[in-house]
């Protein structure tokens, strides 16, 4: 019994049981409830860990052969990190109540799991479109004024992203008669491999694809946001990992991410958006190790996104901390909470801390990619990447630490967070911490072998130089009164064409039309009316067409259209005749016998 149990585990994809388990959260209570929720991600773990390396299964179903489950060193990566997320980021939101949000958090984390095990594209199109609708809950979950329009258009583009994907998968498969996700494709390889490179772009937030990411994270709830910075875009980043490693325009697609979005985290007053561009951002680090194609660069972008996942989720937890506690989290109604919330303030400096400095993740992660784009020899790029590093750190790292906990003091009455949210906080900054000082923890589960050292004196050098520079032009930047924060104003952004730009073109259209259509409406009326009045006239009983005629009258017109006809006939006859005539008889062959009638005829005449 024992056994087959253990076969039907080893079966199911890994995550699946999050899905399954939440089917039980609306039939729990109290702290049967709590424990099931820390439980549920320790039981995922394990069934993950009880399949081998390399393990795949297949299944057959309508003629299709199936790949649910592919493990290998690529997925492992983000199946640990997305367990360990799961349960850090469920101890965080022990004490929400909502158990929708509760139980869609689960579906969510489970589908994302599940999806990099996929070893087909019809799998990975059916967990794709999970994560899609399940997250889409915690937007609305926040239930501000605008979470709802921005859940619609979150829902609107991550549908629009499977659509693309599923148009992929089955040009793919008229192709080449396979669904293996397989990998090693180029984007010029053919319209099916643009529609999926297209669908991976959307959920990475690609640019001009990326306004859904600070659009949604701002509306959903505090907890929601913290499990939606994890999972999205970095199955994004796993899929385009494994399917389009190497593919060059990456490199330039990554560098424009890393600095466009700087410019909206320096200026943006809500916190939240301040975080979603800067998590866009560093997405452009791992967009660009993808693009280089190396083993260094992948193990870069793979350990990447688990320092991003520990150290970005932190700063979400710490400002959803401050929203649970002060209801806002604008910049420009914040201030001086250093005393009220003292670990908060902590968990928020490890947090950014965790972004590049020694002895932290991020540091040794993001420094793996720097190796591999400058042995890659893409100067340029490095050059941009090192700016982009430092204005990420002054824009989610020193400015928001310095805004919540120092500067002035707001009105707003705060305390220190729940002891489930610090417990969360106090998990991911552990998390960070070992990492960055003992980085073999990290490089023994990458997919490739490594063999690097992150704390060569150069490296250490050079990063403590450019964020201690970073740190005192900030800090001369708020002595001088120059940082333009707590502006409380309105960003811009690509959006803001289809949100504003566009449906006032329609409108003007619109207004247009009613002006013109009008006149022309009136004019056709018009013009309509007489005809009618013309043709009344004709057909009418006394009209020319209406009238009665007599016996007489019809025998004449009979006359005249049978005569018109005898005359057509007999003038289509003539011309026929001419056209015989005048085409000579056969070299070598005598008339025929008609032709000697008519020879006699003309002797006669």
């Amino acid at each position: 019994m024992i056994d087959e149990i253990m076969v039907t585990l080893g079966n199911l994809p890994p995550g699946l049981l999050l899905i399954i388990g939440a089917l039980l959260i609306p039939f729990l209570h109290g702290r049967t409830l709590q424990t099931w929720l820390v439980v549920l991600p320790l039981i995922s773990f394990v069934h993950m860990q009880l399949m081998p390396v390399n393990a795949r299964v297949e299944w057959s179903a309508f003629g299709l052969q199936l790949i649910p489950v592919r493990v290998d060193s690529l997925s492992l990566v983000w199946g640990y990190i997305f367990h360990a997320a799961t349960l850090i980021s469920v101890v965080y939101a022990l004490q929400v109540k909502d158990r929708v949000q509760q139980a869609m958090s689960l579906v969510y984390a489970g589908s994302a799991i599940a999806a990099v095990f996929a070893g087909d594209l019809l799998t990975l199109f059916i967990f794709w479109e999970i994560t899609a609708i399940s997250s889409v809950f915690l937007v609305w979950a926040g239930r501000y004024r605008e979470s709802y329009p921005a859940g619609m258009r979150y829902l609107l583009l991550q549908v629009g992203s499977g659509v693309l994907l599923l148009a992929g998968t089955i040009l793919y498969f008229h192709e080449s008669g396979t669904l293996e996700f397989q990998g090693a494709w180029n984007f010029q390889d053919g319209l099916a491999f643009q529609l999926i490179f297209v669908a991976f772009g959307i959920k990475a937030a690609f640019p001009l694809l990326h306004c859904w990411l600070p659009d949604s994270y701002p509306a959903a709830s505090p907890t929601g946001t913290v499990f939606l910075s994890i999972y999205t875009t970095k199955l994004a980043i796993y899929s385009l990992a494994r399917g389009f490693a190497g593919t060059e325009e990456l490199v330039i697609i990554g560098v424009v991410m890393a600095v466009f979005p700087l410019v909206y985290a320096l200026l943006a007053d809500d916190l939240r958006k301040v975080l979603a561009y800067s998590l866009n951002n560093q997405l452009g680090f791992m967009v660009v190790g993808i693009g280089i194609g190396s083993e260094l660069a992948l193990n870069g972008t793979a350990g990447h996104a688990v320092s991003h996942i520990l150290y970005k989720g932190l700063l979400f937890m710490a400002v959803g901390a401050v929203i649970t506690q002060t209801g806002t989290g604008q910049a420009s109604k914040l201030g001086g909470l250093l005393k009220a919330m003292p670990w908060t303030a902590t968990f928020c400096v490890v947090g950014s801390l965790g972004m590049a400095t020694p002895l932290f993740a991020g540091y040794v992660t993001k420094s793996m990619i720097f190796s591999a784009v400058a042995k890659a020899h893409y100067d340029g790029v490095w050059l941009l990447l090192l700016i982009s590093s430092a204005g990420v750190f002054l824009a989610s790292g020193l400015r928001i630490c310095y805004e919540i906990f120092m500067g002035e003091r707001c009105d707003l009455p705060a305390e220190e967070a729940p002891f489930s949210m610090r417990v969360a906080m106090g998990l991911s900054a552990v998390g960070l911490i070992s990492i960055g000082c003992a980085p073999h923890l990290l490089f023994n589960i990458l997919p490739y072998d490594v063999d690097y050292n992150a704390y060569t004196t150069s490296h250490v050098i050079n990063q403590f130089q450019l964020l201690f520079f970073t740190g005192l032009g900030f800090a001369v930047l708020i002595r001088l009164r120059l940082y333009p924060g707590k502006s409380g104003g309105t960003l811009l952004d690509f959006d803001w064409t289809y949100r504003v730009l566009i449906p006032a073109i329609i409108r003007f259209l619109k207004r247009l039309w009613q002006r013109v259509s009008i006149p022309v409406t009136q004019t056709v009326q018009m013009s309509l009316g007489r005809i009618r009045l013309h043709l009344e006239q004709i057909f009418c009983d006394k009209g020319f067409m209406g009238r009665a005629r007599s016996t007489g009258w019809m025998a004449m017109w009979v006359v005249i259209l049978l005569a018109a006809y005898l005359l057509s006939y007999y003038e289509g006859q003539a011309v026929e005749r001419s056209k015989t005539d005048s085409q000579p008889p056969a070299a070598g062959k005598s008339s025929s016998n008609g032709g000697s009638i008519f020879a006699s005829w003309r002797a006669v005449d």
